[in-house]
């Protein structure tokens, strides 16, 4: 079974003190290599209910997907047919099993493969947590913001090394 590094597990307990004092969304600050995938692969694995971790690119949903299975956390995919056949042949060629679970309650999506998913998907709705993977892509208007208001019942946490972007 994995385990976190001392400061990560110190980063997860001060996003669950956030989410406990009534922040709704918080972000999670850590250098380039410290762990954040590790970090909220973790805080997947121990949640309750339907989660879904989101990445920008096709190479990031494969390192979340593959550190979720390092978890041992049973997940859905959500992306291009051929990502998902790419990253269930890493899980094999890595963990020796699949975790890919199409009925997952977690899953790791592509954000632009879930921005054009019908809102009303009613997996949507029962989404208690996100997480966004380099939240410094968030903005007010993006459809990085499009995805996480698809999950109005969920609590979020951004990931990021970088949380200030050199356009402002």
């Amino acid at each position: 079974m994995m385990s976190l590094r001392d400061y990560q597990s110190d980063v997860l307990a001060e996003v669950e003190g956030a989410w406990m004092c009534g922040m709704r969304n918080v972000l999670a600050v850590m250098p380039t290599g410290a762990g954040k995938t590790a970090l909220f692969s973790c805080l997947l694995s121990h949640h309750q209910g339907a989660a879904c971790a989101i990445a920008h690119r096709h190479e990031l949903v494969s390192q979340i997907s593959l550190s979720l299975g390092r978890w041992g956390l049973r997940h859905g995919i959500i992306a291009a047919e051929s990502t998902i056949r790419n990253i269930v042949q890493l899980h094999m060629a890595e963990l020796g099993q699949s975790w890919y679970d199409p009925n997952g309650q977690c899953k790791v999506a592509s954000v632009d493969t879930l921005v054009r998913m019908d809102p009303a998907t009613p997996w949507l709705h029962k989404v208690s947590q996100w997480v966004i993977d380099e939240a410094h892509h968030c903005a007010a208007i993006t459809k990085w913001a499009r995805a996480s208001m698809m999950m109005p019942n969920a609590r979020g946490l951004g990931a990021t090394a970088t949380p200030v972007r050199a356009d402002g």
